[in-house]
């Protein structure tokens, strides 16, 4: 069962989409359980001035990304690069041990988000868009 947060955000995800002239997109993936995250950052003056993603996963880890993309959207590098996983863990509230492994997606959204261009990513066409036809 997830707590009312991660629902919330769940269903009612934030800063979902993605950025037509992103400065920056880096993709956080996690090779146990194959969830995947694009973020699409816009920077200025080393400030992340606005954020969207793309989520491939659990209901845990697009929660983790809206949570979090709320948090990076106005900070500077600097800040982002301040969080720590204890800030992680209390952002997302209480998890069951099965939900654990959101807290490494949320660490590694931060780690990546504040320092983009070291995990630019390339190759996005395995993600399927809203309303799109898989073939």
């Amino acid at each position: 069962m997830y707590n009312d947060k991660i629902c919330d955000h769940f269903m009612n995800p934030r800063n979902i989409g993605v950025l037509e002239k992103p400065d920056y997109i880096v993709e956080i993936g996690n090779p146990i359980c194959g969830d995947t995250i694009h973020l699409y950052l816009e920077v200025k003056s080393k400030k992340v001035t606005d954020i969207k993603f793309q989520a491939y996963g659990c209901t845990g880890s697009i929660a983790t990304a809206s949570i979090l993309s709320e948090v990076i959207k106005g900070s500077t590098f600097e800040e982002i690069s301040s969080y720590n996983k204890e800030f992680v863990t209390e952002s997302l509230g209480e998890l069951e041990p099965s939900q654990m492994h959101c807290i490494d997606i949320g660490i590694n959204i931060l780690s990546y988000s504040s320092e983009p261009w070291k995990h630019i990513k390339v190759k996005t066409d395995y993600l399927v868009e809203e309303g799109e036809l898989v073939e």
